[in-house]
C-alpha cells in the first residue's frame, strides 16, 4: 500500500473493505479491496477464488484486475475503477422518466458481451446485477461487469454446480429449486438487468418468499412496446424462461439478427474481438 494513498471507502462487506486509491507515482485512480485480517480458510478461499476469476478474464467490458498480494495479515485486490458508478445509481437517477433507447441497447450489447468472455472461460459469474454493471469512460458510456467475488470456475467434467448463492431478485428459477445450474442462470439475470433498464424498476421485487414465488412461476412484466419496440419484449422473455435450456446462450444473442449490428459496431469502437 505505500504505493497508493487511499482517498474513500467505497463499500463494506462480510469479508473486507473496498477503497479507491490513487497510485503515488502517476495518480491513477484504482480500487483495492482488503480482505480482512487474520483470515480463516473461508475467506482465503473466497480471495483466491477472486483472484483466479480476474486472472483468466481479459475484456473491455470486464473490469480488469492489476494486482495482489498478502501484507501482515490482510489480503490485497487491486482493480480497475469505474468512476461513472453503476448501473443500479443510473437507474434510480432516471426516474420517474426513461433511458433511452439507444443507450439501453449500448449498455445491454457491452453487458452481454462482457458476459460473453466470462462464459468463454467457463466461469459463472452467480451475481449479475444492476449494481455489479459498472460505468466508465469519458461519459458513462462504457460498461464493465465487477464483482467476482462469489464467482465459480466450472469443472471441466460437468459443467455445472448447485451452490445456492447470489441476489434473490436476479435468481434463475433452478437456484431456487436447488437445482445444478450452470452459465443459463446468468441469462436469466441479464434478463431482469435488460428489463430493469427498460422499465426502471425490478422484474421481480417484494418479500424473499414471494420473489421466490413468482420466479419459479415464471411470472414477467411488459416494457412498454409503444416506445421500445416488441423485439426488446421478445428477447427479454427468451432470456428469462424458466426451463434454462429454452434461454440463449450468449453467442447466439450476439448473432441475434437485432443485435449483431450493434455487436459488431462495438467492437469497433472498443476496439474488441469476439471471444473464442
Amino acid at each position: 500500500m505505500e504505493t497508493y494513498n487511499k482517498l474513500k471507502q467505497l463499500g463494506k462487506g462480510t469479508f473486507g473493505t473496498v477503497y479507491l486509491c490513487e497510485r503515488i507515482h502517476n495518480k491513477l485512480k484504482i480500487v483495492v479491496k482488503e480482505i480482512n485480517g487474520d483470515l480463516d480458510n473461508k475467506q482465503v478461499e473466497v480471495a483466491k477464488n477472486e483472484v483466479a476469476v480476474l486472472k483468466a478474464l481479459n475484456h473491455p467490458n470486464v473490469i480488469q484486475y492489476y494486482d495482489s498480494y498478502l501484507k501482515n495479515g490482510t489480503f490485497f485486490i487491486v482493480m480497475e475503477y469505474a468512476k461513472h458508478g453503476n448501473l443500479y445509481e443510473l437507474i434510480n437517477r432516471s426516474k420517474p422518466n426513461f433511458i433511452e433507447k439507444d443507450k439501453i441497447l449500448s449498455i445491454f450489447v457491452q453487458t452481454l458481451m462482457g458476459l460473453d468472455h466470462i462464459h468463454s472461460k467457463s466461469i459463472i459469474h452467480r451475481d449479475m446485477k444492476c449494481e455489479n454493471v459498472l460505468l466508465t469512460g469519458i461519459n458513462g458510456d462504457i460498461v464493465k461487469i465487477g464483482d467476482f467475488g462469489i464467482s465459480k470456475i466450472l469443472e471441466m467434467n460437468y459443467g455445472k454446480t448447485n451452490t445456492i448463492i447470489g441476489t434473490t431478485n436476479y435468481l434463475a428459477p433452478e437456484i431456487c429449486d436447488g437445482q445444478p445450474y450452470d452459465t443459463k442462470s446468468d441469462i436469466w439475470s441479464l434478463g431482469c438487468i435488460l428489463y430493469e433498464l427498460c422499465a426502471l424498476e425490478r422484474l421481480y421485487s417484494g418479500s424473499m418468499s414471494s420473489v421466490i414465488v413468482a420466479i419459479k412461476a415464471g411470472r414477467r412484466k411488459r416494457i412498454n412496446v409503444d416506445i421500445l419496440g416488441s423485439e426488446l419484449q421478445r428477447i427479454i422473455d427468451s432470456m428469462v424462461e424458466v426451463n434454462p435450456a429454452l434461454r440463449p446462450t450468449t453467442t447466439a444473442l450476439l448473432a441475434h439478427s437485432f443485435i449483431y449490428p450493434i455487436t459488431h459496431t462495438l467492437m469497433l469502437s472498443l476496439g474488441n474481438i469476439p471471444s473464442a
